[in-house]
This record gives structure tokens, C-alpha cells and sequence, in this order.
């Protein structure tokens, strides 16, 4: 197996684990959690920002790991938090367990993201490295279509589903530990930037695109199983089959890198945002369960895994001689950015209904089509025409 293929299939893996398992998997399992662990909607707020804390936390602190250590160490650890997390959830019987095992398994993608992006810069060519990446960051969606067969009809419920995640993330050791270069940069390589290129212009508007459209997509991947059930009266069953449609969906974004061949990665960007907010719009204005649903799901899916695949690629373009650092920006305020527009959408939905929060969020993916990422050298470019 060529060492491209191993690495990609690798990282294709930790990101199925870590993402879609360990940490998207929660959103389905909390209401049959809740039928045997007993807490309040404020309680289940906190233990699903556990999640989220560790992520930031995990994605700030993991570039100082590889420059330490090399991608390896990080990637693992990922894997074994993962498992850790998930097990500990498995084993529960009060809320602050839960909490503390969605912490662990939160932290877990942290890890995975800045360690697979060291590992494919050291060993693809520049060439092809945005198509590993992207399809690499396709992961996601392949841990989504796991997820929820598992959950659905694993015997045992969600404590066996747990258990079966964390069996898998063990398994992504060995692929690690085989794939994953354990070596660190040359010397003269692992500082190779000044502390301004994190405050430049590139790196600034890529941070604020990430912000806004992580608020943008937690329409759907913190509230969209609620705008089904209450806003369009979807059972809980067709709920499922639509969560795991959008997560197959979001597979798709493994051909990123060969539609580039016949975009730019402009419109490719210009596309993601689209689907994110056009299925928005739809649900909005539906009164009930209609089939535009299915394509509509897909679009989030697709356009969710393709627009933070995107954000990826023009990060680590940004700060080409540290991509871990450079993925750990755009993801942290991708992360950040779902925290605020969970909070946000939560207190508009309850202030104003669906329809007018529904159409707000679409709004904002819409207006990051006039906002675009640039690399550095387009950066320079504008910078000297302009001038």
C-alpha cells in the first residue's frame, strides 16, 4: 500500500472515531441517556459544553505536542482518549460521569485534527496534500454513518454502541502507529514563523470565516433533530434516518481535492456555504415533514464536512511551514463559533420562533459568500495591487 493510502486511511479513521463517534454521536444517544441517568435540560447543557471545552482546550495545546513530539504521540493519545471517553460513558450512572467522559472523548478530535495535518505536510507533496486533507476531514461523516445504525440496533443500547466506538478508536492504534510519522520537523523548521503571521491578514479573515460559519452550522448539528421533531413534526425514526442521511452526505467531501481540479477552491467555498444555508431556508418555510427534507439534510451534511475541509486546506496553506498551528486557529474558532450560535439560536428560537432563527442563521452563511478565504501569497498579491 502506497504510504499516501496508508495515511489516508489512516487519518480517515481517527477522524471517523473521534468525530463522528466520540464526539457527534452524543446529539443521538442524549435522549436515551436521559431515560436511565437522570438530569435537568440546564444539567444537559453543561455536559454537552464539556465537549466543547475540550475541543478548544485540545486544539490550542496540541501544535505545542507535535513540535514536541511529532504527530504520532498526539494521534494516539487521540485514539486513546476517544476509547476512554466513551468507555466512561458506558459505565455511567450520574451526570457528572457523563460529563467527564464527554470531556475526554471532546478532547480527542482536539488532538486529531493539528497531529493528521503534521503527519500528511511531512509526507505528501505539496501538490497533493489538499486532496489527503480533504479527504482525510471526510471522515466525519463516515463516523456519523456508523454511529447511528449502532445506536439504533446494537443490543445493550447505547452502552454497547459506546463500548463498540471505543473498541474501534483502539483499533486506530495499531493503523497509528504503523502510518503516523513519529519524527518531529528539523530544528530549523519548528519555528518558523513569527508571532505576526498569526495576526495577518490571511490568517484574521480565515479566522473570522471559520467563527461565523461554525455559529451558522450549529442550526443544524446542535438544533436540527429539535426543528425536526418540533418545528416540522418528524418522528423520531425518520429523525434518525434523516441525521444518518446527512452524515453520509457528508462523505461526499472526499472529492474535494478532485472537484479542485475543476474549481477554484473559491467556488468550491462559495458552494459549501450555500448548502449550508439553503436547507435553512427550506425547513424554515416548511410546515411539516416533505421530501425536499432528504436532499435538504444532505446539503447540510455535505456542505458542513466540505466548508471546515476548505477552512483546512487555506489554513494550512496560510502557515504553510506550521500546518498543525495553522489547523488549530481555523478549527478552534470553528468550535468557538458553535458554542456562540448554539447559545444565540437557542435565544432567538425561544424569543421568536423557528422560521425568524432559521432564516437569521442561513443569513449568516450567505453573508460569507461576499467573505472569502485567501492564502498568503493572495494575500501579498492584493496587498501589492492595492498598493
Amino acid at each position: 500500500m502506497k504510504n499516501s493510502t496508508a495515511l489516508g486511511i489512516t487519518g480517515f479513521s481517527l477522524i471517523a472515531v473521534t468525530y463522528g463517534m466520540a464526539r457527534f454521536s452524543w446529539g443521538l444517544m442524549m435522549p436515551e441517556v436521559a431515560k436511565e441517568v437522570s438530569f435537568s435540560p440546564q444539567i444537559a447543557g453543561i455536559i454537552a459544553a464539556c465537549s466543547y471545552l475540550a475541543y478548544c482546550l485540545a486544539i490550542v495545546f496540541t501544535p505545542l505536542l507535535v513540535s514536541r513530539f511529532g504527530p504520532r504521540m498526539p494521534a494516539m493519545t487521540a485514539a486513546l482518549a476517544a476509547a476512554a471517553g466513551l468507555i466512561l460513558l458506558a459505565l455511567t450512572h450520574s451526570p457528572l460521569v457523563l460529563a467527564v467522559g464527554l470531556f475526554i472523548a471532546g478532547a480527542s478530535a482536539g488532538l486529531s485534527s493539528p497531529a493528521l495535518a503534521e503527519a500528511v505536510s511531512q509526507r505528501i507533496s505539496t501538490h497533493n496534500q489538499p486532496q489527503v486533507n480533504t479527504a482525510i476531514n471526510a471522515g466525519t461523516g463516515a463516523g456519523i454513518i456508523v454511529s447511528v445504525p449502532v445506536l439504533l440496533v446494537m443490543p445493550g443500547g447505547w452502552r454497547m454502541a459506546c463500548i463498540t466506538f471505543a473498541a474501534l478508536a483502539i483499533f486506530c492504534l495499531l493503523l497509528i502507529y504503523r502510518h503516523i510519522p513519529r519524527e518531529t520537523r528539523a530544528k530549523k523548521a519548528q519555528n518558523p514563523f513569527a508571532l505576526r503571521e498569526l495576526f495577518s491578514p490571511a490568517m484574521l479573515r480565515l479566522a473570522f470565516i471559520a467563527l461565523i460559519s461554525g455559529a451558522a452550522s450549529a442550526a443544524w448539528w446542535s438544533f436540527g433533530p429539535d426543528i425536526l421533531a418540533h418545528h416540522l413534526a418528524v418522528n423520531a425514526r425518520l429523525r434518525s434516518l434523516l441525521w444518518l442521511i446527512s452524515g453520509a452526505a457528508g462523505i461526499l467531501a472526499v472529492f474535494t481535492g478532485l472537484l479542485a481540479r475543476y474549481l477554484a477552491w473559491t467556488q468550491i467555498y462559495r458552494l459549501s456555504q450555500l448548502c449550508m444555508a439553503l436547507p435553512l431556508l427550506l425547513m424554515a418555510f416548511l410546515q411539516s415533514y416533505s421530501g425536499w427534507l432528504i436532499p435538504a439534510v444532505a446539503m447540510c451534511g455535505a456542505g458542513y464536512v466540505t466548508l471546515s475541509g476548505v477552512l483546512l486546506v487555506y489554513a494550512a496553506d496560510v502557515l504553510r511551514q506550521a500546518p498543525a498551528t495553522g489547523v488549530c486557529v481555523a478549527f478552534f474558532m470553528l468550535a468557538a463559533g458553535q458554542v456562540v450560535g448554539s447559545a444565540l439560536f437557542g435565544q432567538i428560537y425561544a424569543g421568536y420562533g423557528a422560521v425568524i432563527t432559521l432564516i437569521v442563521f442561513a443569513g449568516m452563511s450567505c453573508a460569507m459568500l461576499l467573505i472569502t478565504p485567501s492564502s498568503r501569497r493572495q494575500v501579498s498579491s492584493e496587498h501589492r495591487t492595492t498598493s
